[in-house]
C-alpha cells in the first residue's frame, strides 16, 4: 500500500530535532523525580549518588529512560507521520540470512581493530593545553558513569548491563540515527555517502568523547552502510550490539580479575592493526554487500508477486 508523503524531509528533520530536544528536557525532570523520591538527593548530589554501587540499579533505570525519551520515541513519531506502522517504516524486517550474520561478527572484529587504531589516531591530535583539559574532564566523568553502571559482580550483574549498556542502546539509537535520521539526511542530501556521513558525524558528536570521536564516527559510517546496503534496521542493531558487547565483555573479565579502571574504557590498539583489520574488512564487507544486495532483490521479487 502507498502511502501520500505529506511530510517532506525538512519538515521530518525539523520535527526529529525538537523532538529529541523535548526528550532531552522531559528525561531531565524525571531525572530530578527519580532523584528526589528514590534516591533522597538533590540534583546537585545526583551524579554523586548514582555512582555508589548501591544505586547502580537506579542509575541503570535513568539510562535506560532517558535512552527512550531521547532516541526512541521521537523516531517512532517521525517514523510513523506518513502514515502506516512505524516499526517497519524504520527498516525493521525479517529477513536475514545466516551468511549475513554470519558476515556481520566477521565485519565487527576487524572493525575493532580499526575502531581501536582510530582511537590511537585520536589521542595522537594535538590540542591547545586549555583545551586538552576540558575534554580530559568530559572524558573522566564519562568513564565514572559508565564504570558505575557496569558494576559487575556477578553473572547477573553482566547480563544486565548487556541488556542496559548493549542491547538497549543498540536498538534505540539504530532507530533514530540509521532508520529515521540517516533516511532523512540521504534524501535532503541527495547523496548516499553525505547523507550516512553527516549522520555519523551527529551519532559521534551527541557522545561527547573527543578522545573517541574517530572511533565512533567510523562505527556510525559502518552501521550506515550496514542499514543503506541490507534495507534491515535489525541487522545494524546486530552489528551495533556486538560492538557494545564486545566492550562490556571485556570490562566483565577486568572486573572479574580486579582490574576494572578507567584506562580499560580508553584502551587502543597500535596503528598497523587497523591496516590489517581494513584488509581484512575491505573484503568481508564487499562479500556482505553482495549478500544483501541478493537478499534485496529477492524480497523485491517476492512483494511483486504478491
Amino acid at each position: 500500500m502507498m502511502y501520500e508523503q505529506r511530510f517532506n524531509p525538512l519538515s521530518q528533520l525539523a520535527l526529529l530535532l525538537a523532538l529529541c530536544g523535548a526528550g532531552v528536557i522531559v528525561s531531565a525532570i524525571l531525572t530530578g523525580v527519580i532523584s528526589t523520591a528514590v534516591l533522597h538527593v538533590t540534583i546537585q548530589d545526583l551524579e554523586n549518588a548514582i555512582l555508589k554501587p548501591e544505586n547502580v540499579q537506579v542509575a541503570r533505570l535513568i539510562q535506560i529512560l532517558t535512552s527512550f525519551l531521547i532516541f526512541t520515541v521521537p523516531a517512532l513519531i517521525v517514523a510513523s507521520l506518513n502514515g502506516g506502522n512505524p516499526i517497519s517504516k524504520l527498516g525493521f524486517k525479517e529477513t536475514i540470512t545466516g551468511r549475513q550474520f554470519f558476515l556481520i561478527i566477521l565485519i565487527m572484529v576487524s572493525g575493532t581493530m580499526i575502531s581501536g587504531a582510530l582511537g590511537e589516531l585520536n589521542q595522537m591530535i594535538p590540542l591547545p593545553k586549555s583545551t586538552e583539559i576540558f575534554f580530559r574532564n568530559l572524558e573522566e566523568n564519562y568513564n565514572k558513569e559508565v564504570l558505575a553502571i557496569s558494576n559487575m559482580k556477578s553473572t547477573f550483574d553482566y547480563i544486565m548491563s548487556l541488556i542496559v549498556l548493549a542491547a538497549l542502546p543498540a536498538v534505540f539509537e539504530e532507530m533514530l540515527f540509521r532508520g529515521c535520521l540517516q533516511k532523512i539526511m540521504v534524501s535532503l542530501t541527495r547523496s548516499a555517502f553525505v547523507g550516512i556521513f553527516i549522520t555519523s558525524l551527529i551519532f559521534s558528536a551527541v557522545h561527547f568523547s573527543y578522545y573517541g570521536f574517530l572511533p565512533r564516527l567510523f562505527l556510525g559510517l559502518l552501521l550506515g552502510y550496514i542499514f543503506y546496503y541490507s534495507k534491515n534496521l535489525w541487522i545494524s542493531v546486530a552489528a551495533h550490539f556486538i560492538n557494545n558487547a564486545y566492550a562490556v565483555t571485556a570490562m566483565y573479565l577486568y572486573s572479574r580479575s580486579h582490574k576494572l579502571t578507567a584506562d580499560v574504557l580508553e584502551e587502543t590498539f597500535p596503528l598497523y592493526y587497523g591496516v590489517i583489520g581494513a584488509v581484512i574488512f575491505i573484503y568481508l564487507f564487499i562479500s556482505f554487500k553482495k549478500e544483501s544486495a541478493r537478499i534485496v532483490e529477492h524480497s523485491h521479487l517476492a512483494d511483486e508477486t504478491l
